[in-house]
């Protein structure tokens, strides 16, 4: 398959991958000891459990998926974080994980990171794309009827694979966006989410204790803080810029500069995603969650994904080098550390297991080198020029936003040769804009990836050939698509490296003891499609990507 092309797995991540499939052992139920008098308690916790014994397999598996966390970016912050992200680098591996297609969006890289499968076979072509036979754009997490759900990923992920496994561990998943959410699961599990209409967090069935948790910790009252920089001469020596540097415009009613006041904006409630107040909640839900369901409770490996969006709206708003997303990194830094001291004492030193990823980087700031921006509707008018000058008058074009271009029903009924030279003038229309490096016809990449090499892969990897559109274009590097309405300061979605290349961080539950803190990434690679393998590996269960497959 596809597999054989990508790049091999680091030597220790193997052998975790092997050891992994052995039998975990058979070890006596844990000697309970009350919880120390100054835990941090904000919901009922189960008590603190003595360390694990030598070898031992985790008690709980841990993802954190950092959302728009490029290893450009976070080797430039690594020097300034001495909190979580420092203890993860004392005890762990760090990687620069490489994302095996161009589909560098939030909802194909969660599915990729938690199903081992790129585009290509999930089926998760975007955050969202023209469905042919719906009639029109569909969500990634967006069912026929409108409800959300795993509908559209023709693949298993983890938590359908923790189910088939029948282990008798727990999958659950928390993040702001649904799409994460759901996608870090499959079908399966308890995805939780970020519910703005109601300032909660919810659920397909939300369970007694999130209920409960949600109503003794109300968000809104929260959001009459306002966001100020901990340290603006900081931020500004680091950062080497100002707050107000050329292309920034804010995000979620917030503008260019600090303070973010959010009730100052027009809906406070949606200001959540682009605050460290973000990142804190879904920590926050995520250790309720441990206690709601008893996860890491047993020699059952449980499951417990977190996705942190919040950084990911700072870095469209405000782009990776400002002092936003600076101020916010450092804030997770420490946000982080206080979460994995509570892994600690609620599961049990060396009784959990970690991988921190990204489910894709970013573009830096256009302003700060030769790059320029370009909006989804510009290239479909263009698209649709390009058409009518063969076809004539008509709505031949119904979607363009990256990576399709989607021909109408009308404009897929004409002749063969008709809708060739259509087809033809709308690609050379494109090639003019100096924002696209490449266009091409999506059947000429589409299908058959295994036989495919070099770019001809990474692109096959990042097309449905059933679902993607006609004709497909990469932009140019340095170069930011985006909504007409609301230009971002950057975007991802493309094949270059600022986009592919994010950190993984990996940190086995029988890891030895601290190492010197590291400074730089292994020099060996490490494809993202390996992630679901070693979390599979931990939980002792068949990897996603090595259980058959059910067509939605």
């Amino acid at each position: 398959m596809w597999c054989n092309a990508v790049m091999r797995l680091p030597a220790r991540c193997a052998l975790l991958i092997a050891a992994a499939g052995c039998p975990a052992p058979q070890v006596s139920p844990p000697r309970v000891v009350p919880p120390p008098a100054d835990a941090a308690v904000d919901t009922p916790v189960p008590p603190v459990v003595t360390p694990a014994a030598p070898g031992e397999a985790p008690r709980l598996v841990v993802l954190v998926v950092v959302d728009q966390l490029p290893s450009w970016a976070f080797a430039i912050k690594r020097p300034h974080l001495t909190g979580g992200f420092d203890r993860l680098l004392r005890e762990g591996e760090w990687h620069t994980g490489v994302h095996p297609s161009a589909a560098t969006l939030t909802a194909p890289g969660h599915a990729l990171i938690s199903s081992g499968e790129p585009t290509a076979t999930s089926g998760i072509l975007g955050n969202e794309w023209w469905h042919r036979d719906v009639g029109r754009v569909v969500g990634s997490v967006e069912a026929h009827d409108g409800s959300s759900s795993a509908v559209w990923m023709r693949v298993p992920a983890l938590g359908d694979a923790l189910v088939a496994g029948a282990t008798g561990g727990k999958a659950v998943s928390v993040g702001l966006k649904g799409r994460a959410a759901i996608l870090l699961l499959g079908k399966a599990g308890l995805p939780i989410w970020y519910d703005r209409k109601l300032a909660a967090f919810k659920s397909f069935s939300t369970p007694g204790w999130l209920a409960d948790h949600g109503r003794q910790h109300p968000i809104l009252p929260r959001l009459d803080d306002v966001w100020t920089p901990r340290d603006p001469a900081q931020l500004a020596r680091i950062s080497q810029t100002t707050d107000d540097q050329r292309g920034e415009v804010g995000s979620k009613g917030f503008g260019p500069t600090f303070p973010h006041a959010p009730r100052k904006t027009a809906s406070p409630a949606d200001t959540v995603f682009a605050l460290p107040l973000g990142n804190e909640l879904v920590f926050e839900t995520a250790l309720a969650a441990i206690a709601g369901e008893a996860l890491g409770s047993d020699a059952a490996p449980d499951l417990l994904a977190l996705s942190l969006s919040a950084y990911d709206y700072v870095g469209h708003g405000w782009g990776q080098e400002s002092w936003e997303a600076w101020d916010m990194m450092l804030r997770l830094d420490q946000q982080l550390a206080g979460f994995l001291a509570a892994l600690d004492r609620r599961v049990g030193v060396g009784r959990w297991s970690l991988v921190l990823t990204s489910d894709h980087g970013a573009c830096p700031l256009p302003e700060r080198g030769n790059g320029g921006r370009l909006a989804f509707e510009t290239i479909k008018n263009a698209a649709n020029r390009a058409a009518a000058a063969e076809l004539g008058p008509g709505e031949w074009v119904v979607a363009a936003k990256y990576p399709s271009v989607y021909l109408s029903a009308a404009a897929r009924a004409k002749p063969p040769k008709e809708l060739a030279k259509a087809t033809t003038k709308i690609i050379h229309a494109l090639r003019s804009f100096p924002g696209l490096e490449r266009v091409e016809r999506t059947a000429d990449f589409a299908g058959n990836c295994a036989r495919r090499t070099g770019d001809a892969l990474m692109i096959c990897l990042g097309l449905d050939a059933e679902r993607s559109g006609e004709i497909f274009y990469l932009p140019r590097a340095g170069w930011v698509l985006h909504e007409k309405a609301s230009p971002p300061a950057t975007a991802h979605g493309s094949q270059h490296a600022y986009d592919r290349e994010v950190p993984v961080i990996v940190l086995a539950s029988d890891r030895a003891a601290a190492h010197p803190p590291l400074a730089t990434p292994s020099t060996t690679p490490m494809p993202m499609v390996q992630i679901s393998k070693i979390l599979a590996g931990w939980l002792g269960i068949t990897p996603p990507s090595a259980l058959p497959r059910a067509a939605p």
